[in-house]
């Protein structure tokens, strides 16, 4: 199975979280460009980080690059 079809069962909001985490951002810079509320990037966060099976915000970036997601 190829690696990208395993991981994308990421949502699409997951997605644009990842993007932005690989661009360096804030939960709270996050909110504010998808114009979501602070805990709900916190569950995209978490959720994406368990999909990826990772432990930290600069690990599920990592992850994410070595998969070709992002």
């Amino acid at each position: 199975m190829p690696l990208k079809k395993k991981y994308s069962n990421l949502t699409p909001k997951q997605e644009e979280v990842l993007k932005y985490l690989a661009q360096g951002f804030q939960n709270k810079e996050i909110a504010f460009q998808m114009n979501l509320s602070v805990s709900t990037v916190k569950l995209h966060v978490s959720g994406l980080m368990l999909r990826l099976n990772v432990r930290t915000r600069t690990a599920a970036v990592i992850e994410a690059q070595r998969l070709n997601l992002i």
